[in-house]
């Protein structure tokens, strides 16, 4: 069976990098989180003795939770969201294992198909990750 994050997201695990929707407003706003599992593969190299998560994950986290936002508008039948540009992300600090990320993402502008979204990653209140993404309707 879908979870609701399922029926919006053509994602699964474990490319799924989102395990909760706290709020959307639909076609403007949404705030999404997830946890971060110790037991990740990528940890093992990324990096030894020093586990950080990469940050194209929290690029990916929040392209999802964009996809959230404007999918639950209630887009045609097969017409999906993709990311087509990230634009100005900053990384700030870094995220390690076991901590949980709040992805929060808004609409800026959408014409012709296409939407500038802004992003901002939190953990614990403290930003750690920011920008904007680009994404298209396929």
């Amino acid at each position: 069976m879908k979870t609701p994050i399922e029926a919006i997201l053509p994602h699964r695990p474990p490319f799924l990098w989102i395990d909760r929707v706290q709020s959307v407003e639909p076609g403007v706003s949404c705030v999404a989180s997830k946890h971060i599992d110790p037991q990740a593969p990528f940890f093992a190299g990324h990096f030894p003795g020093d586990p950080i998560l990469p940050g194209v994950f929290l690029v990916e986290a929040a392209a999802q939770t964009a996809g959230v936002m404007m999918g639950a508008s209630g887009t045609a039948p097969g017409s999906r969201k993709r990311l087509a540009a990230i634009n100005q992300f900053k990384f700030q600090k870094p995220v390690y294992p076991d901590m949980v990320v709040e992805i929060e993402t808004r609409l800026l502008v959408e014409r012709e198909g296409m939407a500038l979204v802004s992003a901002v990653i939190t953990v614990a209140g403290e930003v750690v990750a920011h920008g904007q993404l680009t994404v298209v309707s396929r």
